[in-house]
């Protein structure tokens, strides 16, 4: 990343923006991070969690603060299911969350991504089943959630359609429990439109995840390389008047910068930032 040179333009929207990173990647760019001051989404997976010391944690994390950084995290998704019909799945995915929401109470960050785990290919048969079952499961991390005061939102990946994350907001009903809005994984995985999915969920969301892609797969794309209407995206932010996280979703160095380079050309983008800063 120090082969590329961040414009002024490009810098205008890191202060608009996190980045995800997963942690294992964060000792490798932490002096890039330092130097711009940049926002991350620390991404902790299973074994980070088991392994990583949180003394360590949370003195890097204190190192990016010092110089201007704002911090969220993602928690751990690969393989738990919150609504799982297997009660050992459940709580396997219990046990993830409670050793992330230790880790959050040490470092507390400004807000807690996680996924549901609902594959409509694997549940959609359970689906009543599957939705009381997670309640029960999410219901306790609400809880740690309002007593932090961070707020706790929950991601789209296969779900089809926003229903289910209305059924599960709604069911728990908290200021401090929303939804994150990964718009890359609506344009690949979803069968319902953009503007179907933010008219059902905008009073609940809290954050976006930003990539692109074409439609057929999610290939984390820089933004305006795909087909995801973002000017809609950001018209719609500016007429709902609200200000959810953005988050850069990169999967690469390059794209990180070819986002940072479409973001800084968008005018939806600039005028929807000068709404929320005036």
């Amino acid at each position: 990343m120090k082969d590329h040179e961040i414009s002024p333009a490009m810098r205008a929207v890191l202060g608009q923006v996190f980045i995800n990173m997963p942690w294992h990647y964060v000792e490798q760019y932490i002096d890039l991070v330092i130097e711009n001051g940049i926002n991350i989404e620390i991404g902790f997976g299973a074994e980070d969690l088991e392994k990583a010391p949180v003394d360590a944690v949370y003195a890097v994390i204190g190192r990016m603060r010092a110089k201007g950084s704002r911090i969220t995290v993602h928690g751990p998704f690969w393989d738990l299911c919150s609504g799982s019909i297997d009660p050992a799945i459940r709580r396997v995915t219990v046990s993830r969350l409670d050793s992330l929401f230790d880790l959050v109470e040490k470092i507390r960050p400004e807000q807690v991504v996680c996924h549901t785990g609902f594959d409509p290919r694997h549940h959609r048969g359970h689906r009543e089943v599957w939705i009381e079952n997670s309640l029960s499961t999410l219901m306790p991390f609400v809880r740690r959630a309002e007593m932090l005061a961070i707020p706790l939102v929950l991601e789209n990946v296969w779900e089809e359609d926003p229903g289910l994350h209305l059924e599960l907001l709604e069911g728990i009903n908290s200021p401090w429990f929303g939804f994150c809005l990964d718009i890359g994984h609506q344009n690949s995985f979803s069968r319902t439109t953009l503007d179907k999915w933010l008219q059902a969920t905008w009073p609940y969301l809290k954050e976006i995840h930003l990539h692109d892609n074409d439609g057929s797969f999610d290939t984390h794309l820089p933004v305006g390389l795909g087909t995801i209407d973002f000017d809609y995206l950001f018209n719609f932010l500016g007429e709902k008047k609200i200000s959810p996280v953005l988050t850069m979703e990169p999967h690469t160095v390059e794209h990180l910068y070819e986002t940072l380079a479409g973001l800084a050309a968008m005018v939806s983008f600039h005028d929807f930032v000068n709404a929320r800063t005036s």
